[in-house]
C-alpha cells in the first residue's frame, strides 16, 4: 500500500511539473524588419508528446527485458529465487538478482539511448 502511494504521489508531481511548465513558457513575439508580429512558442508540444510516448514505449520494453532476464536467471540457477528471497531471507540470493538486474537494466539503457 505505501509503494502504491509513493508513485501516486510521484505521477502527480510529474503533471503538476509539465503543467507549470507548459503554464509558465512565455511566447516570443518575432518581427522581420517590419513585418507583422507572429506567435511561437518556446514549448513544442507535438515534439513533447512524441518524446513522452517514446519513453513510455522504451519504460515498457525495458520492464519486459528485465522480466525476461530474470527468468532465464531463475532457470539457471539450481534454486527456486523466489522461495530463496522471500521464505527463507537468503540475502547472497537477493545480491545476484539484483546483480543481474542492474547489469541487464544498464544494457537495455544503453541498447535504447
Amino acid at each position: 500500500m505505501k509503494a502504491q502511494k509513493i508513485v501516486s504521489i510521484t505521477f502527480c508531481l510529474v503533471i503538476i511539473a509539465l503543467c507549470a511548465f507548459a503554464i509558465f513558457t512565455t511566447t516570443v513575439m518575432a518581427q522581420d524588419d517590419g513585418a507583422a508580429a507572429e506567435d511561437t512558442s518556446l514549448l513544442n508540444f507535438k515534439a513533447l508528446g512524441v518524446l513522452i510516448i517514446e519513453g513510455i514505449i522504451f519504460s515498457i520494453v525495458g520492464l519486459v527485458v528485465l522480466m525476461v532476464g530474470y527468468k532465464v536467471f531463475d532457470m539457471a540457477t539450481p534454486y527456486d529465487l523466489n522461495k530463496q528471497i522471500a521464505e527463507e531471507n537468503n540475502v547472497a540470493a537477493g545480491i545476484a538478482v539484483a546483480g543481474v538486474l542492474v547489469s541487464l537494466g544498464i544494457i537495455v539503457a544503453a541498447a535504447m539511448g
